[in-house]
């Protein structure tokens, strides 16, 4: 019978595998969050699949019509183009490389439908 308890070293590993697949991910996301604070962004969060080899940006405004003008007056695309810009910046690749979906809520949202939680609504 072999003994499947993990070992400190395969915690070691996990770790250095996480900390490279996260790698300038959560920098990235607080640099969009301040450069786009005053145009109504609330909170941005930034992931990586390495299974899918593909990034996942969640941009939260602060409110619902915050997210129907951003799309109408191109905010959304500006916020898109920074973030593969940061993606690049921080050795992730460049655009071209890169494969990234981008979804747009909104704080009010999380709070209305997910009680405040973020994790709730990313799920």
């Amino acid at each position: 019978m072999s003994n499947n308890i993990p070992t400190e070293e395969d915690f070691r590993k996990a770790e250095e595998a996480d900390a490279k697949r996260n790698r300038g991910l959560s920098d990235a996301a607080e640099t969009i969050k301040r450069e786009f604070k005053l145009r109504g962004v609330h909170q941005v969060f930034l992931f990586y699949s390495s299974s899918i080899d593909e990034f996942g940006a969640y941009v939260f405004y602060n409110d619902n019509k915050a997210v129907r003008s951003a799309g109408q007056n191109g905010l959304s695309d500006k916020i898109r183009h920074s973030i593969y810009k940061e993606l690049e910046r921080h050795g992730r690749g460049n655009r071209d490389e890169i494969t990234l979906t981008v979804e747009f809520d909104s704080h009010e949202n999380v709070v209305e439908n997910y009680e405040g939680d973020y994790f709730l609504r990313l799920r």
